[in-house]
């Protein structure tokens, strides 16, 4: 069982007060952000490999791939597979606020989606190393996830927060949230120096 998402597909109360703690990203839009399965877009995208696994995030739906249901992947109910998509989602999620930038109508999805294709295919042009995650918008994106592994550590499986969001405990979420409050603010700023360096370089 999959305790940071709902049954239709919305993220849980716990995962969104996680997911705005390290990524920054409103509560509005995590609120009405909905996960669904690859399958069922008409485009079935994103086409990552399986053991690969992946997402895309257009408008307020996060796109993800098969791997993440089966039970051969991501979707056995594990505190592995509850970790790998605190993971993922952390990264997910920063996109909500880009496409609301660009606009949620259909006109605003257009140029979002453009937006990502026009970065990768410039790096892809100049021979740039991660035509993936080195483009702009991935990095940006990218804050949450960063900040997640950075609060975390090495050892996600016996880390409080992970356990806590695996068992589904509010309670004692809601506290360690507290207590990591200095920490996570701390990450928060370092990754937005890196990022300034990085777009800088």
């Amino acid at each position: 069982m999959n305790t940071l998402l709902n049954v239709d597909g919305s993220l849980s109360a716990l995962a969104c007060e996680v997911l705005h703690a390290v990524s920054g990203v409103r509560m509005d839009l995590l609120q009405a952000a909905r996960i669904r399965r690859a399958r069922q877009n008409w485009l079935r995208a994103p086409w990552y490999g399986y053991h690969r696994g992946g997402a895309i995030t257009v408008g307020r739906t996060i796109w993800f791939t098969r791997k993440w249901f089966r039970k051969d992947g991501f979707g056995d109910g594990s505190i592995e597979s509850t970790w790998r998509w605190m993971l993922h989602l952390a990264h997910e999620v920063g996109h909500l606020e880009q496409a609301a930038r660009f606009g949620l109508n259909f006109q605003g999805k257009v140029r979002y989606v453009a937006a990502f294709v026009g970065q990768y295919s410039e790096r892809a042009l100049l021979l740039k190393r991660d035509v993936h995650d080195g483009a702009p918008l991935e990095q940006e994106a990218d804050r949450g996830r960063w900040v997640l592994a950075r609060i975390i550590g090495n050892e996600p499986h016996s880390h409080p927060l992970v356990q806590a969001m695996h068992t589904n405990d509010a309670t004692a979420m809601r506290e360690l949230l507290r207590g990591m409050q200095e920490g996570i603010a701390a990450a928060h700023n370092e990754y937005a120096t890196k990022l300034d360096s990085s777009i800088q370089g």
